[in-house]
């Protein structure tokens, strides 16, 4: 594993926790330039999906959390200003917060998705789930990048910069292995001033954020208009740096 670090000088921190299967370059460099002035920006680059490792094998959401808070600790002393995940950067940010060794002040989930997790009984089942799906998710990254885009609401040609098509079978397999039984931390999201994005072209995402609260979750909830998932970060990078901005200054209050 790997962070790039940018904007070393700069006080404040903005560590940045990329999507499932999602490569930070190019596709993240916009934002990374305009955010290097005013933050320290560090981005996880995971394992299994970082061209300046290819050799490295994905294994587990915790898997990279740790990791993560690993460094946190080491290099941050344990302390990030702002902690933004984009889609599974989500669920990793989750799990680093419940790491008592990490203090948080503002949490963003851009694009935070609550997939339902399966769970199964028999082992023979849960082989076959596994190279299913790991076979439907390799097949839709290298070969229908149409599909993935109208799924996410986003365009091809974005989807073909952001994401790390040279992703190795065993790196699905083992992402989808660890899904199984895997408990959302909701209730990290209660640890600190967090924040939920949404862009409107994520059509279930109001029903979804409607339910964690409904279960007292806090949180602060904001959709962006003609978005599609975790697009803004690509589409005005500006403008996602002044949300977060704000997002922080109001942690002050």
């Amino acid at each position: 594993m790997k962070f790039f670090e940018f904007g070393k000088e700069n006080e404040k921190t903005l560590m940045i926790l990329c999507g499932y299967l999602a490569k930070w370059s190019p596709g993240l460099m916009p934002f990374i330039h305009e955010a290097e002035k005013q933050y320290h920006v560090i981005v996880q680059a995971y394992d299994g999906f970082n061209e300046d490792e290819p050799q490295t094998v994905f294994k587990s959401v915790m898997d990279e959390a740790r990791k993560a808070a690993d460094f946190i600790s080491e290099k941050l002393d344990g302390r990030v200003d702002v902690l933004y995940g984009i889609s599974l950067g989500g669920m990793v940010g989750n799990e680093i917060l419940l790491d008592r060794r990490i203090k948080v002040h503002t949490f963003i989930a851009d694009g935070y998705t609550i997939m339902p997790m399966p769970n199964f009984r028999s082992e023979l089942v849960k082989k076959l789930y596994i190279k299913c799906y790991s076979a439907i998710i390799y097949s839709v990254l290298t070969k229908h990048y149409g599909l993935l885009a109208k799924i996410l609401g986003r365009t091809k040609e974005s989807l073909s910069e952001n994401f790390y098509t040279a992703a190795s079978r065993q790196s699905i397999e083992n992402s989808v292995e660890s899904e199984i039984g895997y408990r959302y931390k909701f209730e990290s999201f209660n640890m600190t001033d967090s924040y939920i994005f949404h862009g409107s072209a994520e059509i279930t995402a109001a029903r979804k954020v409607h339910r964690l609260k409904s279960q007292g979750i806090r949180f602060h909830h904001k959709v962006f208009p003609d978005t599609g998932h975790a697009e803004l970060i690509h589409k005005d990078p500006k403008k996602l740096l002044s949300y977060i901005g704000r997002a922080y200054s109001m942690g002050d209050k």
